[in-house]
């Protein structure tokens, strides 16, 4: 059987935490991007740039990679060192770990949720639950949420229904790759591992794996969303990730 994990999703940095530890197992990890990310920077640097809202602003929601990215190479790099040191001094609240190591990287340093949070209903408990103490000073200040156009709502309908004041900003949006089949049946060898990170533009892919069942590969997903997309398209997952994170993935796909 082939080792290959051809893994639907952007290599996140020269040091993808996934290439690192799959390579370290003995898998050959291959990167299959299937949509691009630009970023929409604008109204988020805007705000950002207030001294004044920097001063009163608390609590940052942050669950994307994406967004790390669009603070990294776009925000950041354009604000004066003051209101940089102030940003990165906010409390900062994420899913998961690989985010919240990501957000560690880039300066921030009062990093919360990451490996306590898998996920944005479990992060919106948490919030809940630490920011009790602070309600009434939230309840008039309003909570950062830096997103991606496509998102869920979950978080800030769960802080929203609890009373706290959500503010969404746009930071990238994705459209999906153009070539994304071809590109998959190049990389595919019978008996692969296959790991969805995300619904957006798979359906193809998943499509030609109920159609060649004699291939034999696996399949495996991260979260409950792609999980249901999946059962909703015909496919089965072989295997679900407990966590959002390369280690539990590892520990799911490994014999």
């Amino acid at each position: 059987m082939s080792n290959r994990v051809i893994l639907l999703k952007n290599k996140t940095s020269k040091l993808d935490s996934y290439e690192n530890l799959f390579k370290q197992h003995q898998y050959d990890p291959v990167f299959l991007p299937l949509i691009k990310h630009q970023h929409i920077p604008d109204e988020a640097f805007q705000v950002l740039n207030s001294l004044e809202y920097l001063v009163n602003l608390k609590y940052i929601i942050i669950t994307s990679q994406r967004t790390v990215e669009c603070l990294m190479e776009t925000i950041l790099p354009n604000l004066c060192d003051d209101h940089k040191r102030l940003l990165l001094s906010k409390t900062v609240y994420t899913v998961g770990p690989a985010t919240a190591g990501f957000l560690e990287r880039i300066g921030f340093v009062n990093i919360k949720g990451g490996d306590r949070a898998g996920n944005g209903s479990i992060l919106a408990d948490v919030m809940i639950d630490e920011l009790s103490v602070d309600q009434d000073i939230c309840l008039q200040q309003e909570i950062l949420f830096l997103v991606g156009e496509i998102r869920r709502d979950i978080i800030p309908t769960k802080l929203s229904s609890a009373g706290f004041n959500i503010r969404e900003i746009v930071t990238y949006k994705t459209c999906p790759l153009e070539d994304n089949l071809t590109r998959f049946q190049d990389a595919l060898k019978p008996g692969s591992w296959v790991v969805l990170f995300s619904p957006q533009g798979t359906k193809d892919i998943l499509d030609f794996l109920k159609q060649h069942p004699h291939l034999k590969c696996n399949v495996a997903t991260i979260g409950p969303t792609t999980e249901k997309y999946m059962l909703d398209q015909g496919v089965k997952p072989n295997v679900v990730s407990p966590k959002p994170d390369c280690l539990s993935l590892l520990h799911s796909i490994m014999p």
